[in-house]
């Protein structure tokens, strides 16, 4: 194709060249080059939450998005006040790639959870270890028997189960019940 194009612009360049008497206001070929279309910014409604201007919010806001407004479902305020009290909102990104829309939150301790369509969150990660509570009881158990103190940074829930990430970096894959599938470094 590049080949085409480029015997095309030497045939047009050669035509033109070759044809007139050396007249100065002869007309010249032009060939037009494809322009990129610029790159449009994201609405201004598709961030949330104005950072705090607290100690712990410093980790958390390097890694959250710019802020802006956007209300979030009631159901996720009320989850992340649940079970985050001494935490605040500092970013929301939403996120449409499943068919809904979903929500990305970053928390003032450093945490990110991902909520589904649904409201239901889907993945958690955090560099001080996810919250227990994330964390179904098999699968805690496995890891405080094989990884004496190794800390959950992330969890995913999978449509076979849930795949963690140690502090680590290992991976560990575990189906509904909790049993280890597999693990990935």
């Amino acid at each position: 194709m590049y080949f085409k194009v480029l015997s095309v612009g030497v045939a047009l360049f050669t035509l033109c060249a070759c044809s007139g008497n050396g007249d100065a206001n002869q007309q010249q070929a032009v060939v037009p080059v494809p322009q990129e279309q610029p790159v449009q910014a994201a609405p201004a409604d598709t961030v949330m939450a104005q950072p705090q201007a607290q100690p712990e919010a410093q980790q958390a806001q390097a890694t959250a998005p710019a802020a802006a407004t956007l209300s979030l479902p009631q159901a996720i305020t009320a989850f992340v006040k649940q079970k985050f009290p001494n935490a605040t909102i500092v970013g929301v990104e939403p996120d449409y790639d499943n068919g809904g829309q979903e929500f990305d939150v970053y928390l003032s301790d450093g945490t990110q959870i991902d909520f589904d369509a649904n409201n239901q969150w889907d993945q958690v990660e955090s560099m001080k270890g996810v919250p227990a509570f994330f964390v179904p009881q098999a699968i805690a158990t496995y890891v405080k028997s094989n990884y004496q103190g190794m800390a959950i940074t992330k969890i995913n829930k999978e449509y076979y189960g849930y795949e963690i990430e140690l502090a680590n970096g290992l991976d560990l894959i575990f189906d509904r019940s909790g049993r280890l599938m597999g693990m990935d470094d």
